[in-house]
């Protein structure tokens, strides 16, 4: 295990995210990119979700021009590797108390795809720093499969935010950027790792071809947020949470470190 650079640490507390360069080479994006060409042309009825009692709809299209598909280990074995991505597992480690997988997902934007709402997975009080010790309960890893330019659709976020108290009405500033608002660019390959508890959204993509983007999410192990979900009403949020043991099975044994959790959770009820 590589020590995490002091600098890198200091800049994630600063700013709430930091860029690794140049993570992925360009025949592992080209890779990426054309399985999930196949995947995103596949129709999908979560078999093994519904034996459970959980019903969803695995391909949305979100909004015009853009597709998601999550839950990206239930189809395909191809990003398996990208779970445990050694230079972002050690800075999840850094950051987090056991860190544990729990989403994962896919995005492709077009040229048209609008602006999405500002929002963030956690609050405020999910993050803080003690002794010099950094601790945010869900952080985000975003693979850039392709160039995100400033019109790319690219993540949008307000560095800082992830320790802010003071709540704008986020509804006034759907569509546009909120105060001190960063655009994040970047080539194919690199990584932006953000804290959860961070105000942040996708911009509106104006430019020709494809913007596409992986999204490996991952929770502190003491947290909960399929029964979060539950609770809410939100079943069908549940069904990318929790992989099948075919799946799990396949796993190396960080993979599969990374993802404990599921030896006890259940989405139904026994």
């Amino acid at each position: 295990m590589t020590d995490v650079p002091l600098a890198d640490t200091f800049q994630f507390d600063a700013q709430g995210f930091i860029v690794l360069r140049g993570v992925l080479d360009a025949d592992r994006c080209a890779r990426y990119r054309v399985e999930l060409d196949r995947l995103f042309e596949q129709t999908y009825d979560d078999a093994w979700l519904q034996q459970e009692g959980i019903k969803g709809q695995t391909t949305v299209q979100l909004t015009q021009g853009q597709r998601r598909l999550n839950g990206l280990p239930l189809w395909t074995d191809m990003f398996d590797e990208v779970i445990s991505f050694a230079p972002v597992v050690e800075r999840l480690r850094e950051w987090m108390k056991q860190p544990q997988l729990v989403n994962t997902w896919a995005i492709d934007k077009t040229q048209g795809t609008p602006w999405g709402g500002w929002h963030r997975g956690l609050t405020p009080d999910d993050y803080n720093v003690r002794h010099g010790k950094v601790r945010t309960r869900m952080l985000n890893c975003v693979y850039l499969l392709t160039d995100n330019g400033p019109d790319d659709g690219c993540l949008a976020l307000v560095p800082g935010a992830h320790k802010s108290e003071i709540d704008l009405d986020l509804a006034d500033y759907r569509g546009r950027e909120l105060p001190g608002t960063m655009r994040v660019t970047g080539k194919a390959g690199d990584v932006v790792m953000f804290s959860e508890t961070l105000l942040h959204t996708g911009t509106a993509k104006t430019t020709d071809g494809h913007r596409t983007n992986l999204y490996i999410n991952y929770i502190e192990a003491t947290y909960n947020p399929a029964m979060r979900e539950l609770l809410a009403g939100n079943q069908g949020n549940v069904n990318h949470y929790v992989f099948p043991p075919e799946v799990r099975s396949r796993f190396d044994d960080t993979q599969r470190e990374l993802t404990q959790w599921m030896e006890w959770q259940r989405t139904a009820p026994a």
